[in-house]
């Protein structure tokens, strides 16, 4: 059996654990120690990597063909075809991918990265359909909300089925367009609805899904996509939340240009209080992907502060090497912290 080091690392643990506490004897412990094998960083950086990269050229290529050249209107037009034909068609495009990502999924269920690779097609077939689908029935009049909606329950059927964690990344991605175009069209063209703008409903939208890994994970069908909907619904909230911080809850660019930042101190105020409260929870829980997020937006926000309130009022030299000395300290006392915890 081969693991991560993460996984190895607690095994270990477990196994010392089990053998001071003398629940196992050291032979037991030995044959236990070398019944796996840590596998190999740098294949699994690889093969991440080249994963990255088939998405994106996956993508680019989607762009290309459909986008750019509009070669299935040329083919539609060109051979009288319906949109509703076009729909069927990339339909059954999208089902026998489908069976084929399940059938891959059962026969080689350790072979991840690879299995998702067969997600791009479906993913950007179904985005096709539902478009033409849409288009064919009246549902689609330059109003994305009802299309957004539907490709929100499609992705999350199908990533449920499979299961995908690309495909249920996608359906979130449905869900935060759709409550975007919705607000909108609630607002009447406007930017607010509810009292609120963009950033504030947005801040709202990603706590929700932040809030809902947790539900996300007591339901034993949907339990992979805890990690995924706790990053998505956390960088969602920070960076709705960071947004929050610079324009407040302003819907109207000429009125908050004509105003002073620092009226909006308590937005700051209380993105940073946040910040570093969930930091502070992320270091004693030993929270890493919140850990890492927050880190990047305690940068951000440190930045945006500055930019905000101080770039006319104080040497830039002198403020970037106070700032490269704290984050210097910072990462000697997270170094110091660390080899605290080899030792112990």
């Amino acid at each position: 059996m081969k693991l991560d080091k993460k996984e190895a690392a607690t095994v270990i643990n477990a196994i010392r654990f089990w053998e001071d506490s003398h629940k196992i004897s050291p032979e037991l412990a030995e044959e236990l120690r070398n019944s796996y094998e840590v596998r190999s960083s740098n294949v699994d950086t690889i093969a991440w990597y080249a994963f990255i990269s088939a998405v994106s050229c996956g993508l680019l290529a989607f762009g290309a063909l459909v986008i750019d050249e509009k070669w299935i209107e040329l083919l539609r037009k060109r051979w009288e075809f319906s949109e509703a034909t076009v729909g069927v068609g990339f339909t059954l495009v999208a089902g026998v991918f489908v069976y084929l990502a399940r059938r891959r999924k059962l026969k080689y269920p350790t072979s991840q990265i690879s299995n998702e690779s067969y997600t791009i097609t479906i993913a950007l077939s179904v985005a096709v359909a539902i478009a033409y689908w849409t288009r064919s029935l009246g549902l689609f009049n330059g109003d994305y909300a009802q299309p957004l909606l539907i490709a929100t329950v499609v992705y999350g059927f199908i990533g449920g089925f499979l299961p995908s964690q690309l495909l249920w990344v996608a359906m979130l991605l449905s869900l935060t367009g759709w409550w975007a175009v919705q607000i909108y069209e609630w607002s009447g063209g406007g930017f607010r609805f509810a009292g609120m703008n963009y950033p504030l409903s947005m801040t709202l939208l990603g706590l929700l899904i932040w809030a809902s890994s947790w539900l996300v994970e007591k339901i034993k069908p949907l339990i992979s996509f805890e990690r995924a909907t706790y990053t998505f619904g956390l960088v969602l909230f920070l960076f709705a939340a960071w947004m929050l911080s610079i324009f407040g809850n302003y819907d109207d660019l000429g009125r908050w240009s004509a105003i002073k930042q620092g009226t909006l101190w308590y937005w700051s105020a209380g993105f940073t209080v946040v910040l570093a409260a969930l930091t502070a929870y992320a270091f004693r829980s030993k929270n890493d992907t919140l850990r890492d997020i927050c880190l990047v937006f305690f940068l951000a926000n440190i930045y945006t502060r500055y930019f905000e309130y101080f770039w006319d009022r104080t040497n830039k030299g002198i403020f970037f090497a106070i700032l490269a000395f704290s984050f210097w300290w910072v990462g000697r006392k997270a170094e110091q912290w660390r080899n605290q915890e080899k030792t112990a």
